[in-house]
């Protein structure tokens, strides 16, 4: 027995779809969030401009890794426009940031009140419209809003129904000019949301099955986008691996090599797909060692063996110019930084549970 699945985004996919993105946005004003230079380069604010019926207002600028201060400015800036909807075109960072700028606006309270569990969302505040222009986050169907708070050195996130996106509208075309740095980190993170959702202590055959899936887009189009990154297929392959993993971990969500890569991103500034997979190896062997069942099938959809994972993954980043241990990112924290962060919940999130013994020992195994 398992339980029922529920997506609560309307998902449409399709080639140059932003061509006509004012036929999926409703009539009304727009608060138009977006991030830096990669907007720049896709255009995507005179994009929006052509599809908006009403006044467009800008919120331009969010970092990678998006602040508590970039989302309350945000959010201010919301609740003073006059927008009835918010249009988020961008990359994992943006959408985060939009979804947590929606919800504030709409509801009021800091995001250091979300972020800690002081006040819970009361509703969707106003409804965010996705155009990811990266297939690696899966932002755009899932109710998680991640954001950094300097002042205690972590990352935090939010996770409630109410921050699933109105709809997601995925354009593949629009990763055509994705650097290569990119193309790896998000890839990577793709494998990462895979498995970790696969060996989730709440996972079904459904969630694995689109595991499963992801995992062999990943394999079949992460190297051929990176090597051609001018590729429809191979565009078009990674979007829906991001699609099939966005599904099965919006329902069961990550593990321990999530809650491990905070830190190492925040102090190294290392991309967040990238340090999420450097544990990604050692942590499957933790849990094969520890007894945990179905972990061939999931190698299997990567082309390895359980007894091999480890080693092609670190294969894999090596081709895809990614480093491949923790020492070789520059991380000075170690063990210490890594067992600071709060990672309670990504711990029992495991078919097998882990603990603060295993983290060392996947550490030690990743350096």
């Amino acid at each position: 027995m398992f339980k029922t699945m529920e997506w609560k985004t309307p998902v449409t996919y399709g080639w140059q779809l932003t061509e006509e993105l004012g036929s999926y946005l409703p009539e009304g004003d727009c608060f138009l969030v977006l991030g830096g230079l990669s907007s720049d380069r896709l255009g995507l604010e005179g994009m929006a401009k052509s599809a908006v019926r009403g006044k467009l207002h800008v919120f331009k600028g969010v970092e990678p890794n998006p602040t508590e201060r970039t989302v309350e400015g945000g959010a201010a800036s919301l609740r003073a426009s006059t927008a009835k909807f918010v249009l988020a075109m961008g990359g994992g960072s943006v959408m985060d940031a939009a979804k947590m700028m929606a919800l504030m606006a709409g509801y009021g309270g800091s995001a250091r009140d979300y972020l800690t569990g002081k006040r819970l969302p009361e509703g969707p505040g106003y409804p965010v419209f996705c155009v990811p222009t990266t297939p690696g986050t899966s932002s755009e169907i899932t109710p998680y809003a991640v954001v950094t708070v300097p002042e205690l050195s972590s990352k935090l996130s939010v996770r409630h129904p109410a921050i699933y996106p109105k709809a997601a509208l995925i354009d593949p075309s629009l990763t055509l000019d994705l650097p290569l740095d990119q193309t790896t980190a998000t890839g990577l993170d793709i494998l990462a949301h895979a498995f970790e959702s696969f060996w989730s202590r709440s996972s079904d055959p459904i969630t694995r099955s689109f595991s499963m899936r992801s995992v062999q887009l990943v394999r079949k189009h992460l190297e051929g986008a990176w090597n051609e990154p001018s590729s429809r297929p191979h565009r078009e392959g990674m979007s829906l691996a991001g699609i099939m993993a966005g599904m099965s971990f919006s329902q069961v969500g990550t593990s321990v090599c999530h809650a491990i890569s905070y830190p190492i991103t925040l102090d190294t500034g290392l991309p967040h797909g990238t340090a999420c997979a450097l544990t990604l190896g050692a942590t499957f062997d933790r849990l094969r060692e520890k007894g945990a069942k179905g972990l061939d099938e999931i190698a299997e959809a990567f082309g390895s063996s359980p007894g091999s994972f480890k080693d092609d993954l670190s294969a894999l980043m090596h081709r895809l110019g990614a480093p491949s241990s923790i020492s070789a990112t520059g991380f000075k924290g170690g063990s210490e930084r890594v067992l600071s962060t709060e990672m309670k919940g990504f711990l029992s999130n495991s078919c097998i549970p882990l603990d603060r013994e295993d983290v060392l020992i996947i550490l030690e195994s990743s350096l």
